[in-house]
């Protein structure tokens, strides 16, 4: 049974009990991080989530129904980076992609109770934003073809096509151990 500000829930009139008392401080972000690099054995390892502040409370190890789809989102497009690289013969190290999303549950509650949810919470995500980080030597025109077949042809993102998404992809550049030798160490100062 979900945790909801410290409260447990188990029925529909707990939970929109907890939902009024609330209000919109139930409204939050999810964040589910996924990872592949050159030690990973497995492109399909699971996602990291991070929950918003009113379900802080739950079990680490329980992933409900309604946060599944940010994980299988983060592994879903996530893994098809390091495939598609692989495919294409395109350098890359590694990719941390992070689905963010807000969520406000009120919407499959509105009604119940006298509860009156936002008008934009009806379907309860309100919106996504997916962050690739990728780090390649390949040519940016590479990665930016990469990143744009993986948001616009993914199973699970295709299926979540009628939220509001945003999305950005951030290039690291592998360094070299002979430029990293030359480079000042944090805090200190160049020159004399």
């Amino acid at each position: 049974m979900p945790v909801v500000f410290g409260e447990a829930v188990s029925t529909a009139h707990d939970i929109v009990s907890v939902l009024k008392k609330h209000g919109d401080a139930v409204r939050g972000t999810y964040r589910a991080r996924y990872r592949f690099d050159p030690q990973s054995d497995n492109p399909y390892a699971g996602a990291s989530l991070e929950r918003p502040r009113s379900l802080e409370g739950n079990p680490a190890d329980v992933v409900f129904p309604w946060e599944q789809i940010f994980t299988a989102a983060a592994v879903c497009a996530g893994s098809d980076y390091p495939m598609l690289a692989a495919h294409e013969g395109v350098d890359l190290h590694s990719v941390e992609f992070v689905v963010e999303g807000v969520f406000d549950p009120r919407g499959e509650f509105d009604g119940l109770d006298g509860l009156e949810a936002p008008a934009d919470a009806r379907h309860c995500y309100l919106s996504l934003h997916l962050a690739a980080t990728v780090e390649s030597s390949a040519p940016r025109a590479d990665l930016e073809r990469i990143h744009k077949r993986a948001l616009s042809h993914n199973m699970v993102l295709g299926a979540l096509r009628g939220i509001p998404t945003t999305s950005a992809l951030t290039i690291r550049r592998p360094v070299s151990p002979e430029t990293a030798a030359a480079l000042p160490l944090h805090g200190e100062m160049a020159g004399g």
